[in-house]
C-alpha cells in the first residue's frame, strides 16, 4: 500500500503558505495563524471516512513501549477542525505484538492518506495535499514557542518568508555543515520537547482529576470529619510523593531548555547573524591552525593540508599515572608522526583533519560534536581489550565517550573510521552511532544504553554503508544494530545483550556475515528481526524461528555464517513481504524520515 508524496520548491511552499494565511499586507499575530489554518482545512479535508497510515510519534512510542517508528493502518472517523486533529481508528498493524486502543485522537500531520481508498467518491487527492501543506508548515516553519510569544506582532511579516527560506537552505545544504547540523539539532530537540510537554501536562491534568475523585470518595465514605489531601502530600490510597513531584520537575526543566533553544534559534534565524556565526566558527579553526603553525601568520588563512597527526587526550591525574599513559601511548604512535596534546576530546574533534588518530586516556570524555567523523581517522582508548569487555570493570578506569543529555546522536560517521578500546555511553542520547556512509570499524568496544527506552538504537546503518565489528558488546538498547537496505555488516565475537531487538534486517538486499559462529544474542526479547522476507509458499504474516540457519534459507546469497542465542524470548522473527502494510518505496521513505532532522541532507522541499 502506498501513500501520497509531494515534492515542491521553496517558491511553491511560500506561495502556498501565503495563500493559506491570506496575507495581504495586514498584520497577523501568531494567535491568528492557527485560525487561518483551521479555516483552510475545513474547506479542503474530507471530514470522515478516508484511510491513512498513522506514523506514531516517538513520544507516544516511548510511553507505550513501542518500536520507533511504528506505523499502523486505519481510517479517520472524524476530523476535529478546531484542534487540527482527527479521531483515527486502527484497523491493521504490522507487528502483532503492538496493542493500541482502537480509537485514537491524533494530529493531522501524523497521517499519510493512502492512494487506495475503499470509497472512491472521497476527494482524497485534495485531502492529502492539504495535509502535506499543513505538515510542512508545522514541521519547518512554525516553532514550538510561537504560540506563547504573541505580543500582537505581525508574525507573517516577521517570520514566514525567512523561515521557509531557512528550511530550503537547510535541505539544499546551502549552509556550512556544522551550522546546519547545529540548527537541525536545535529544531528536532525543540519539537520533541514540545511533544513531551504536551504529554506531561496531560498526565498532570489526569492525576489532578484522579486526586479530586479520590478526595470525593474519601469524604463520602469517612465517618470522621473530611480531610483534604494535597497532591504533593499524597493520600491514604496512594502515597506517591515522588511520582507526583517528578512530572512537575520535568516540566520546569523542559520549559527552561525550550526557552534556551528559542533564544539561540532566533539569533540564527537572521541570515546576517548566521553569517557572523559561521565566520566566528571559521576563525576559531584558523586560530588553532596558527597556534600549531605560527609561521603561517602572514600566509593565506585558508586551511592547508598537513601531514597526519596523532592527538593525545589525557584527563587530569597524578604525575606517575600520566607518565605511564605516555609510555603506553608511545606503543600506538606510528613512526615519524607528530603528536599533539589536547585539552579535551571536544577540542580535538574540532581541529582534527583527515587520517588523524586520537588516543584517549581512561576517564570520561564528554562531547557535543556536530560534524561528521570520516577520512580514515580513528579514536583509540589507552587500555587493554579485556578490560573494556569485562562487565565488572569500574567505568572510571575506562576511556568513556558520552554526550550531553540534550543530544540525539552520539556520533555521526560519514566515511571510513575506526573506534577501538572504548566505552560509548549512550544513556543520554536516542541513538549511539549513525553510519551515513563509508566503513565503520569497531574493535574491542562496549556500547551502553539506558535499558528503559523502547526507541533507543545503538547503531543505525544507512544505505551503502558498511559495518565491521570485532570483539564488541552492545547492551540495554531498544535496538542493537539496525541495517537499512543496501548496507553490509561483518560481525565477529559480538555480543548483543538485554536489548528489545538485537539485530534488525530491514531488507533482503542487506549483506550480513557472522564470522566463526561466535556472535551471541543474550537475554534479548527478540534476537533477530528480518523484515520484508519473500515467502512464496507461506501464507503466514510472520514466522518464529529458532536458529539463524532457518532464516538463511530465505536469503542464502546475502546472509552467511551462524550465531547463538541465550535466554532470548524469541530468537528470530521474519515478516512476510506480501503481508507488509506499506509499499517498499513508502516504507523506506518513512524510515529515512524518522532519522532526526540534524542528519538529513538533499531533501527536496
Amino acid at each position: 500500500m502506498d501513500v501520497y508524496s509531494f515534492e515542491k520548491s521553496f517558491l511553491e511552499r511560500l506561495k502556498e503558505a501565503e495563500a493559506v494565511l491570506s496575507w495581504d499586507g495586514a498584520a497577523m499575530p501568531a494567535s491568528q495563524v492557527r485560525s487561518e489554518w483551521k479555516s483552510y482545512v475545513e474547506l479542503k479535508i474530507e471530514p470522515t471516512g478516508w484511510q491513512a497510515m498513522w506514523k506514531i510519534p516517538r513520544v507516544i512510542c516511548e510511553d507505550l513501549k513501542l518500536r520507533f517508528p511504528t506505523i499502523v493502518f486505519g481510517y479517520v472517523d472524524q476530523v476535529i477542525f478546531d484542534e487540527l486533529k482527527a479521531v483515527f481508528v486502527v484497523t491493521a498493524v504490522q507487528d502483532q505484538d503492538v496493542h493500541l486502543p482502537e480509537s485514537n485522537e491524533v494530529s493531522l500531520i501524523e497521517l499519510w492518506p493512502t492512494l487506495q481508498q475503499e470509497n472512491p467518491a472521497l476527494n482524497v487527492d485534495t485531502t492529502a495535499e492539504c495535509i502535506d501543506r499543513l505538515r510542512f508548515f508545522y514541521s519547518h516553519v512554525w516553532m514550538p514557542w510561537d504560540k506563547d510569544y504573541d505580543d500582537d506582532r505581525d508574525w507573517v511579516q516577521m517570520h514566514l518568508q525567512a523561515r521557509i527560506q531557512l528550511a530550503c537552505d537547510l535541505s539544499k545544504n546551502r549552509l556550512p555543515r556544522p551550522l546546519a547540523l547545529h540548527m537541525r539539532t536545535l529544531l528536532m530537540e525543540a519539537r520533541y520537547i514540545q511533544q513531551r510537554l504536551e504529554y506531561l501536562e496531560l498526565d498532570l491534568s489526569d492525576a489532578e482529576d484522579e486526586s479530586d475523585d479520590e478526595a470525593v470518595e474519601l469524604n463520602d465514605n469517612a465517618a470522621d470529619p473530611p480531610k483534604k489531601y494535597s497532591k504533593t502530600n499524597g493520600s491514604p490510597k496512594s502515597n506517591n510523593l515522588n511520582k507526583s513531584l517528578l512530572p512537575v520537575t520535568d516540566l520546569m526543566c523542559l520549559h527552561l531548555r525550550l526557552a534556551i533553544i528559542r533564544s539561540e534559534f532566533e539569533i540564527l534565524e537572521n541570515p546576517e547573524m548566521r553569517r557572523a556565526y559561521s565566520e566566528l566558527q571559521s576563525n576559531v579553526l584558523k586560530r588553532h591552525l596558527l597556534q600549531r603553525n605560527p609561521g603561517a601568520a602572514g600566509q593565506p588563512t585558508e586551511p592547508v593540508e598537513r601531514s597526519q597527526m596523532c592527538h593525545l587526550v589525557i584527563v587530569p591525574g597524578e604525575l606517575q599515572t600520566q607518565i605511564k599513559l605516555l609510555t603506553q601511548a608511545e606503543k600506538h604512535v606510528k613512526p615519524h608522526i607528530k603528536v599533539q596534546l589536547g585539552n579535551t576530546l571536544q577540542d580535538v574533534l574540532g581541529i582534527s583533519q583527515a587520517k588523524d588518530d586520537i588516543l584517549l586516556s581512561p576517564g570520561q570524555h564528554t562531547i557535543k560534536f556536530l560534524e561528521h567523523l570520516n577520512d580514515n581517522g580513528s579514536i583509540q582508548g589507552l587500555v587493554a581489550a579485556e578490560t573494556i569487555i569485562a562487565s565488572n570493570q569500574e567505568m572510571s578506569k575506562l576511556p568513556v565517550i558520552c554526550s550531553s543529555d540534550e543530544d540525539s546522536t552520539l556520533m555521526v560517521i560519514d566515511g571510513d573510521y575506526t573506534l577501538s578500546h572504548l566505552v560509548l555511553d549512550c544513556r543520554h542520547v536516542r541513538r549511539g552511532i549513525l553510519l551515513r556512509d563509508g566503513t565503520l570499524t569497531l574493535r574491542n568496544c562496549r556500547m551502553l544504553g539506558d535499558g528503559s527506552s523502547s526507541t533507543q538504537e545503538a547503531i543505525v546503518c544507512m544505505p551503502q554503508a558498511k559495518l565491521e565489528m570485532e570483539n564488541c558488546v552492545l547492551e540495554n538498547f531498544a535496538v542493537g544494530i539496525s541495517l537499512r537496505p543496501e548496507t553490509s555488516a561483518q560481525l565477529s565475537k559480538v555480543t548483543i545483550r538485554k536489548c528489545n531487538t538485537g539485530l534488525e534486517l530491514l531488507d533482503q538486499s542487506i549483506k550480513l556475515k557472522l564470522l566463526d559462529s561466535n556472535c551471541n544474542f543474550d537475554t534479548c526479547k527478540l534476537g533477530i528481526l528480518a523484515d520484508g522476507i519473500a515467502m512464496p509458499n507461506n501464507t503466514e504474516k510472520t514466522l518464529a524461528l529458532k536458529r539463524f540457519s532457518e532464516l538463511q534459507r530465505y536469503n542464502e546469497d546475502n546472509w552467511l555464517g551462524n550465531c547463538t542465542f541465550s535466554n532470548c524470548l524469541r530468537n528470530v522473527r521474519a515478516y512476510n513481504q506480501s503481508e507488509q502494510l506499506l509499499a517498499k518505496r513508502t516504507h523506506q521513505s518513512l524510515l529515512l524520515d524518522e532519522l532526526d532532522g540534524e542528519n538529513k541532507e538533499n531533501i527536496i522541499i
